[in-house]
């Protein structure tokens, strides 16, 4: 009895876990890449007002410059090297390299910046400021990712739901096709719509509308043979000359 509760706890917590990790990734994703600048943002600001004499508005502006370039620049770059993955071209590469230097060029900077603005001899302390300044660039790159990822699911969504609407558009062409069949044989012209009905319940449609010989009835038919002249088959019917003739044929 204990060895089953147990194993029904388990079970259930491993139901628990599973649903959780995705809104968990979904929820890291979205977060992560706004949240590790700040410790780094902060430092900065915090050393440019001491060291540069900046008012806190004009530190808080050159912070958030300086982090929305990184991480910016950052997603840019995961983008084009998905590019560059998929078409293996030169300038693919190029945009590759360009925006890499750019990437290493906001590294160097962020970094030298933060070691400079300390003033201090330090090296631990130097150190330590350089690895948080790495913490942007690793959020930048998931975050690049990310976008990628809900990217492709949207188009992967839109391709499926235009192909449900296609087989739903040829599913009902299908149908109607069918159901033209099934008025033509009947004698009715699938192209004009029924204007009223006898007492016997028999559908009445416009002579002239009946240009298909498998929409005449039979006394039609016979008139078109032995009766009406091939004027007045094309007058009553609508046909040219040469259906005309040939009804007359039949």
């Amino acid at each position: 009895m204990k060895n089953n509760f147990l194993a029904n706890f388990f079970d259930w917590l491993g139901e628990v876990f599973e649903k959780f990790n995705p809104s968990a990734y979904r929820f890291l994703g979205a977060t992560l890449p706004y949240l590790t600048p700040l410790p780094v943002a902060w430092l900065t600001a915090h050393s440019a007002e001491k060291f540069l004499n900046f008012t806190p508005t004009i530190a808080f502006i050159f912070v958030f410059v300086l982090e929305g370039i990184g991480l910016w620049f950052t997603s840019l770059l995961v983008d084009s090297v998905v590019d560059w993955v998929r078409s293996r071209t030169w300038k693919s590469i190029s945009v590759v390299t360009v925006l890499g230097l750019a990437v290493l060029a906001y590294i160097y900077l962020l970094v030298s910046l933060n070691v400079l603005l300390e003033d201090n001899t330090n090296q631990v302390r130097s150190q330590v400021i350089t690895l948080l300044c790495f913490l942007p660039l690793i959020s930048g790159i998931g975050n690049g990712y990310y976008k990628l990822k809900l990217k492709s699911e949207t188009a992967s969504e839109n391709d499926k739901r235009y192909e449900q609407d296609k087989e739903e558009r040829i599913r009902k062409e299908k149908n109607d096709l069918r159901l033209q069949g099934k008025l033509i044989k009947a004698g009715i012209d699938p192209r004009q719509p029924v204007q009223q009905y006898q007492s016997t319940s028999t559908l009445v449609t416009p002579k002239q509308s009946k240009s298909d010989w498998r929409l005449l009835n039979e006394n039609d038919r016979n008139r078109c043979r032995h009766q009406l002249s091939p004027s007045q088959i094309m007058s009553e019917f609508g046909v040219s000359r040469a259906t005309a003739f040939e009804w007359k044929k039949k």
